[in-house]
């Protein structure tokens, strides 16, 4: 590895194997070093990849505020995560974790609370990420003596469901905040047209949902499904046999096309109806 840029006698930006930039961490690593110098890698404590709005400045900005043993602590639950949630959750997903780990731990030591906005849309859309975020609460009180408040699982389920868009870093915190308000607006629009009650814990509730995170995914890939002409004859048996889903699956690709700017029509729009069908107890289908 080679030296890019001296942030500080500890904290510098380098260039891994790869070409890829890293910011390292270590005591006295940026001690004499330059541009150009062979990184000491001996010496090297602490790799953090910058990615979207976390850039090497802000993460060198965040290491002088950070204590250590605050990173220590988002690094083992950034560990657990990935092996509880998936390996879509990357080193992207540490610093912001860390800070925001950091400030609530501040926080709670100086008795200060905080409201989050999409508190209920959270905690019923996101459930298994809750329900991880809420052991990380036991670790952290285990860990720090501190107890958060039950409700600081909301931001650090969001920072785990951030990552799925392939975002990880607190800069996107905003797409995934309109992401939950079109889930729940998508849910409010079945519930509307169909005059129904849905369980927001259910089986059927779960899987429509991730069939939208999915999308969201897929639509941050520039992966586009398929517009159309082939699925014609799907598309209006559909229609044919679920005339009310599939009015209700059009409203809702209106809304995402609305707010996202999105062509979100054939293919999807029969997956939508399929799904909205089942939420509404009309077909078993998986």
């Amino acid at each position: 590895m080679r030296v890019v840029r001296v942030f500080n006698n500890n904290v510098l930006l380098a260039h891994d194997g790869a070409g890829a930039e890293v910011v390292l961490m270590g005591r006295g690593l940026g001690f004499q070093a330059r541009p150009g110098d062979a990184v000491r890698e001996d010496d090297v404590e602490r790799t953090f990849v910058a990615g979207g709005s976390t850039t090497p400045e802000h993460i060198a900005a965040l290491l002088e505020d950070i204590p250590p043993s605050d990173l220590d602590l988002a690094q083992r639950i950034v560990d657990e995560a990935r092996a509880e949630l998936g390996p879509h959750i990357t080193a992207h997903v540490l610093m912001p974790l860390a800070d925001h780990l950091s400030y609530a731990l501040r926080r709670a030591r100086s008795g200060t609370e905080i409201a989050y906005p999409l508190q209920w849309e959270v905690l019923h859309l996101y459930p298994r990420e809750v329900a991880f975020a809420r052991g990380c609460l036991a670790t952290v009180a285990s860990s720090t003596g501190v107890r958060l408040p039950d409700l600081e699982a909301v931001p650090l389920a969001l920072h785990f469901v951030n990552a799925q868009l392939g975002g990880g870093d607190g800069g996107e915190m905003a797409r995934t905040f309109e992401m939950t308000e079109a889930f729940a607006a998508a849910l409010g629009i079945v519930r509307a047209l169909h005059g129904c009650v849905l369980d927001e814990e259910s089986l059927e509730v779960a899987r429509f949902v991730t069939h939208l995170r999915y999308l969201f995914v897929r639509q941050a890939r520039g992966e586009a499904g398929s517009g159309g002409g082939s699925a014609a004859a799907l598309r209006e048996a559909v229609r044919g046999e679920h005339p009310r889903a599939f009015d209700s699956a059009v409203a809702i690709a209106g809304l995402l096309r609305g707010r996202f700017g999105w062509d979100v029509g054939g293919e999807e729009e029969v997956y939508l109806a399929l799904h909205v069908a089942r939420l509404a107890g009309g077909v078993g289908w998986h």
